[in-house]
């Protein structure tokens, strides 16, 4: 079955116009979910609650940063993310050092000035 496919069945009941329509719907809002390109600046994710955020580690190895993530709330989950085009690309480690926040999450790293993504949601 479809990834829409058991939402669909549960039209079946419906009158052969409102099924029509609803299954469209599924289709449309469920068929293209994307968390959409990342840029420069925290971004909000295309069909998610969460945002696409750039990271840069510290120039000093183990040394805290504070990444805003543009939520207005704490973040329930970070999700490391690497740019495909990015030739030799790789996650540094990452280490949470505190809570996160309602502005801010904080990390160290071993390795320096390494930069990613986070979907951040």
């Amino acid at each position: 079955m479809s990834a829409t496919g058991y939402l669909e069945t549960l039209a079946n009941p419906l009158p052969v116009e409102q099924r029509k329509t609803l299954i469209a719907i599924i289709r449309e809002g469920f068929g293209k979910l994307s968390f959409g390109s990342p840029a420069a600046a925290a971004v909000k994710a295309t069909n998610f609650d969460g945002r696409l955020v750039p990271v840069t580690t510290s120039g000093t190895i183990n040394q805290e940063v504070a990444v805003g993530h543009g939520l207005a709330r704490k973040p329930r989950l970070l999700i490391p993310c690497l740019d495909p085009n990015t030739v030799n690309a790789t996650l540094p480690d990452q280490t949470i050092t505190r809570a996160a926040d309602a502005t801010y999450f904080y990390l160290t790293s071993t390795t320096t000035n390494a930069t990613f993504w986070v979907y951040a949601e």
